[in-house]
């Protein structure tokens, strides 16, 4: 205790991981987020580097990194290929109270890139604000900020410790194309999470197609590894 009568801050650390502790670890059963980070135009404007908004690629829980991934949320395909996005994923540092990390997941509009606005459906954000050590830790982990060539094809994958929880079905207008929002209004919380460790991984997608339960370390090469949370000091 300090002489201001506050806590010191307690020290992030962050512990490289094997495959092989991973594909030996076992846990409740708790959500894994795919995704992949987005580039944008760095200084000078022809350079690229990592952005840290990107996009969830998959959702589904799991007992392990070697178990059968499943029960994911609801998806209408039409809005997650070609000039649509309806999943979004976003990293920032903040003020955390006690916890490493607070994980917000939202209902969000999808968007039409193509005509760059918002539809009258609802897809998902995720939204990370990690304390300021663990985002440190964790941007130079996934390259936040640093060059990356547009044909890298790295993205994430994200377990958070925690039970499962379910994703409401996704909602909207019957006619999408109609640039109004009327069915899709009062966009909804879903989860709202304060975790005290998460492990990161850095992947690319394996190219043998898996079956849709197939495990994380079934479904990607796992380029590299790490755990976050706190010292015990």
């Amino acid at each position: 205790m300090s002489l201001f009568g506050r806590s010191k801050p307690r020290r992030v650390v962050a512990r490289s991981l094997a495959h092989s502790d991973l594909v030996s670890s076992e846990q409740k059963s708790s959500p894994f987020l795919t995704g992949r980070l987005h580039l944008q135009s760095g200084v000078p404007a022809a350079e690229s580097v990592v952005s840290p908004y990107g996009s969830i690629v998959d959702v589904g829980f799991a007992a392990g990194w070697a178990a059968p991934l499943s029960r994911s949320p609801p998806r209408d395909m039409r809005f997650c290929q070609n000039s649509y996005s309806d999943r979004f994923f976003y990293v920032t540092a903040g003020d955390c109270g006690n916890a490493l990390a607070r994980v917000a997941i939202n209902e969000q509009l999808v968007e039409d890139t193509y005509m760059r606005g918002s539809i009258d459906f609802t897809g998902f954000e995720v939204i990370v604000t990690f304390a300021p050590d663990a985002y440190r830790l964790f941007a130079e982990f996934v390259d936040i900020d640093n060059p990356r060539d547009y044909r890298d094809a790295r993205g994430f994958v994200l377990s958070v410790p925690t039970q499962p929880f379910p994703f409401p079905a996704q909602r909207g207008s019957p006619s999408p194309g109609d640039a109004r929002i009327e069915y899709a209004k009062k966009l909804r919380p879903i989860k709202r999470l304060d975790v005290q460790e998460l492990v990161v991984a850095v992947v690319t997608t394996r190219t043998n197609g898996p079956a849709a339960e197939a495990s994380v370390v079934e479904r990607f090469e796992i380029l590299a590894a790490m755990k976050l949370s706190f010292a015990h000091d």
